[in-house]
């Protein structure tokens, strides 16, 4: 298969530059988080409060695995992806990952004032994301192919950075 699956934390532009990566290849574009909420017919807020975190990672993982089977896609995971060894094999079998990596500064700068980040959903959301970089990070790293760094950068930039290394044949 031939996929491309962005993996980075929330804020880090998968879905932004996921659409302008996929017109440049003329893929398709995915957007799992997009795909689970159409499958369960609620938000992803809506889905962390009614039947919590462990649900959602299994609804996400089937989701993955049902896109997987299609090939010429750039597909924007969710944050949490890299959590499931399985989800990062799927990944692996059917195209490469490449890591949307955003400082914690940037990605706080990006996410402070949205609403629909249930992990955010505390009183000290700052510390919570940069916890789940410390934890995610490594996982991102280790699953993908290759890393591109998105701070101060517009979505259309990072997909020409990617598409410019990865893809144009010169």
């Amino acid at each position: 298969m031939n996929n491309i699956y962005l993996v980075g934390m929330m804020g880090s532009g998968k879905s932004s530059s996921g659409r302008e990566l996929a017109r440049l290849l003329s893929f398709s574009f995915v957007d799992l988080d997009e795909r689970v909420e159409e499958r369960l017919g609620m938000s992803i807020n809506e889905i962390f409060k009614t039947y919590g975190e462990p649900y959602f990672r299994k609804v996400e993982s089937e989701v993955l695995s049902e896109v997987a089977r299609d090939s010429d896609q750039v597909v924007a995971s969710g944050g949490g992806i890299v959590l499931n060894p399985c989800n990062n094999e799927t990944m692996r079998k059917t195209g490469r990952a490449i890591y949307l990596k955003t400082m914690l500064d940037a990605l706080w700068e990006r996410v402070k004032h949205k609403r629909d980040r249930p992990l955010l959903q505390t009183p000290n959301p700052k510390q919570v994301l940069a916890d789940l970089l410390r934890i995610r990070g490594p996982l991102y790293e280790e699953t993908s192919s290759g890393q591109f760094v998105t701070n101060g950068k517009s979505p259309e930039a990072v997909a020409l950075e990617i598409y410019r290394t990865c893809f144009k044949q010169s």
